[in-house]
């Protein structure tokens, strides 16, 4: 009896402890099942995070992209923004693409009106179209959006702040108009004085980026509007301190191929004009540029993105094959390096405080490196008047850089108008008939007295 009791007893454990050991290994592959799906959900968020945020990252990669050819610069001030547009320049010239040029110098709006079509509208090329927009404007996208075709690829660099205003303090010799050294202009003059020219100043980016107007450059609400709108018009915001990362990005997103985005440095400043600020200047100078500051943090922030999207080993290696095309390009050309006092010509820059290069080759394509803006500039300008003559038949007329546009210009006359009407009579007369019979007679009445009466003789012997 009693053994049948504890063999009952011993059963009774033994099934026990089976049922124990199975709830263990239950509970062991629920806790099992539970890390799996946990790794997975992870792994699927961390997937989904390095998803590109744009399309273009990959694109190249796997060969499905074509090279784009409309293509939109917002050259901001003293953000190494010459050299990008050398880039856009020699890649234009070689393919035969348009170009949105002003009539006379460098600047859509002198810089310190806002970009308009009719800026471009009115010029003596307008009737080619244009594929590439690249020069100095205050920018207003839906204004350039008129002009540009629907496939457009936007872009814009940006440059750390304080470092931008002492470039552009030097270079734009502001130290001679205000007379007084940089240090003393950032502890004197407050951030909402008037602008050096009417457009060059504290916030520079903000000022080029279109911020409405010159009330709003230090609201950081409108900054912030501002900020939003660029996010969301523009594929690509390089930054001037990652330049090679930056030309890597460019050839990507326009699907180049690398060699196309090797370029020279334009623009540096030698290096005894360069001046290094005190602490106590640059803390009063980031206060005052918080307004590019937030600009500025946004689009690093974003860049930085970009590149993890891309990859840090993959841009290291297109970094290092970006340099071999450089060194290789350095060597092919025998670019020497020289201070712009020592230049002349197409290659010399517009300010002597900085660097440019000569070109030992006689390789032709090598000078295209090296031509300095305005140079560059010109050349486009007198290409494309002769393009216009050759497909209309248009007699040559000369553009406004050729007109004696002197100070009288801006005599009891309203300078907008002004310019409007010149453009008028230089895209849209002809011939000498429809100039005597049409344009001159409706200028004439409607600016009695102005530049347009003054000019119409010199106008007339141009054109005949």
């Amino acid at each position: 009896m009693v053994l049948r009791l504890l063999i009952q007893l011993q059963l009774y454990l033994k099934a026990q402890y089976c049922r124990f050991l199975r709830q263990k290994v239950l509970i062991s592959v629920l806790a099992a099942a539970a890390v799996y799906f946990t790794l997975h959900l992870t792994s699927s968020v961390i997937t989904f995070r390095r998803t590109p945020r744009v399309a273009w990252v990959l694109e190249q990669q796997a060969g499905s992209c074509s090279p784009h050819t409309n293509i939109a610069f917002l050259k901001t001030h003293k953000c190494a923004s010459s050299t990008i547009q050398n880039i856009l320049f020699r890649y234009g010239l070689s393919h035969h693409l348009l170009f949105g040029l002003p009539d006379a110098g460098n600047y859509f709006g002198g810089g310190f009106y806002p970009f308009h079509a009719d800026m471009f509208n009115l010029s003596p090329w307008s009737k080619l179209g244009v594929n590439i927009m690249a020069v100095h404007m205050k920018w207003d996208h839906q204004q350039v959006a008129k002009v540009m075709p629907n496939d457009t690829v936007y872009i814009t660099i940006v440059r750390e702040p304080t470092e931008l205003f002492e470039s552009l303090y030097a270079y734009a010799k502001m130290d001679q108009a205000y007379n007084m050294m940089v240090e003393d202009f950032v502890a004197s003059v407050p951030v909402e004085a008037e602008r050096h020219r009417g457009f060059l100043g504290y916030n520079q980016m903000v000022w080029d980026f279109g911020i409405a107007n010159k009330t709003l450059v230090n609201n950081l609400t409108a900054v912030r509007q501002l900020v939003q709108e660029a996010e969301d018009n523009f594929q690509l915001v390089m930054v001037a301190e990652r330049m090679e990362e930056s030309l890597v990005l460019l050839s990507h997103i326009l699907c180049w191929d690398l060699k196309d985005v090797v370029a020279l440095k334009f623009n540096a400043r030698t290096s005894r004009f360069k001046k290094k600020l005190s602490s106590e200047t640059l803390k009063v100078l980031r206060q005052k540029l918080a307004p590019d500051y937030l600009l500025y943090e946004h689009f690093s922030s974003r860049f930085e993105e970009l590149v993890e999207d891309f990859g840090k080993e993959r841009m290291a290696s297109e970094v290092s094959r970006l340099q071999a095309l450089t060194k290789s390009l350095m060597d092919t050309c025998g670019f020497i390096k020289e201070d712009s006092v020592f230049l002349a010509g197409a290659e010399k820059p517009w300010s002597n405080m900085v660097e440019g290069y000569v070109a030992s080759s006689g390789n032709t394509k090598c000078h295209q490196y090296s031509r300095s803006e305005i140079s560059f500039i010109n050349l486009l300008r007198g290409i494309q008047r002769a393009e216009v003559c050759k497909r209309f038949g248009v007699p040559d007329i000369p553009g406004l850089d050729a007109l004696p546009l002197g100070s009288h210009l801006f005599e009891n006359v309203n300078m907008e108008e002004n310019i409007r009407l010149l453009k008028t009579l230089l895209v849209h007369v002809n011939n000498k008939v429809a100039h005597a019979d049409s344009g001159v007679v409706q200028a004439d009445s409607r600016v009695k007295g102005s530049v347009v009466d003054r000019t119409t003789t010199t106008i007339s012997r141009e054109t005949t």
